[in-house]
């Protein structure tokens, strides 16, 4: 071997070398340089847009622990404050109904015709009121509320398609499907947010289901209410009935497919499944336990509406159809 040879591969060992060197100092330095966290911000970053990118509502975070003391414990002058208004709001009312009263025995059918032009947005509400529908919701604020788990509930079908076959065999045996959803409704910075199931990463759903044969809706919904949001009772956790409020909306489906309709075509006397939508009145404070399977999201109002594409028209329809009521926010 000559001595040029021997020199050659000296300096091709030499580089190898050193190009080594600088791959591993510049390991070095990636994993031990910047040492304030921002690498793992970037990350969590990233995890964040992803999980938004299924929907723009707050993810309520499940907790298999759940402390509904320390979760609900409220300052007593804010309760005091609430009672204060609460007991004003009754005294006004029972003034404006005696003078209703008054009205009304003096000038008959026109003093009331006089009362209701003069009660301006009060007036609106004793039509609700006559109608059965009471006008107000009160959405009290998320931080009121204790979010659990429980044992998951599989869903019946994998697919759509699944679905659409099992509500046909279904069909053939009981005649139309009737179901229900609640639309339950909480307060985050001052602004409504909607409950909404998910299931899937596009697929949402309000807490309901199908109805048993010959059951009553009212009675119904609550039932799956609780299936999907209320503790077990071995948990220890006190048990709450749910307030079904007003219909608010009617959907058909008119043949074995995913699109449903607000109304029922003319042509069509055999509708397929008849879905009912509820305002459901929460109580001022309670734990929800959700299936393992589901992941339970708060979703803005603005966010549902004219988004049918990502909820489909059923559940973006829910703004236009909470427009008729008053909304006291937490």
């Amino acid at each position: 071997m000559t001595r040029a040879t021997t020199r050659r591969r000296s300096t091709r060992e030499g580089a190898r070398e050193e190009e080594e060197e600088a791959v591993a100092a510049r390991e070095e330095e990636t994993t031990d340089g910047p040492a304030t966290g921002e690498d793992d911000d970037d990350d969590d970053a990233r995890e964040s847009d992803d999980s938004d990118s299924d929907s723009d509502g707050v993810e309520i975070e499940l907790r298999d622990d759940i402390d509904v003391v320390a979760e609900h414990e409220r300052a007593e002058a804010e309760k005091a404050e609430r009672e204060a208004k609460e007991e004003e709001e009754r005294a006004a009312a029972a003034a404006a109904a005696a003078d209703a009263e008054g009205a009304e025995g003096e000038g008959g059918d026109g003093g009331e015709d006089k009362a209701r032009e003069e009660g301006g947005e009060d007036a609106g509400g004793e039509v609700f009121a006559a109608a059965g529908s009471r006008g107000v919701v009160d959405v009290h604020a998320l931080s009121m509320y204790t979010f659990g788990t429980k044992r998951a509930r599989g869903e019946k079908d994998a697919t759509p398609a699944a679905k659409l076959l099992r509500m046909k065999a279904q069909y053939e045996r009981e005649g139309k499907r009737r179901s229900v959803g609640g639309i339950c409704m909480v307060s985050q910075h001052r602004t409504p947010h909607i409950l909404l199931l998910q299931v899937t990463p596009t697929s949402f759903k309000l807490p309901g289901g199908k109805l048993r044969p010959g059951e009553g809706e009212g009675e119904g919904l609550a039932r799956k209410l609780r299936n999907k949001l209320q503790p077990e009772l071995e948990d220890g956790l006190q048990q709450y009935e749910f307030d079904i409020g007003d219909q608010v909306s009617t959907w058909y489906r008119t043949a074995y497919e995913p699109q449903m309709y607000p109304y029922l075509p003319a042509h069509i006397t055999k509708p397929k499944e008849e879905y009912k939508l509820f305002v459901v009145h929460l109580p001022e404070k309670c734990s929800f336990a959700v299936p393992k399977n589901l992941k339970l999201l708060a979703v803005p109002l603005f966010e549902l509406y004219g988004n049918p594409q990502k909820y489909g028209p059923e559940i973006s329809s829910i703004p236009h159809l909470l427009s008729r009521y008053r909304l006291n926010l937490d």
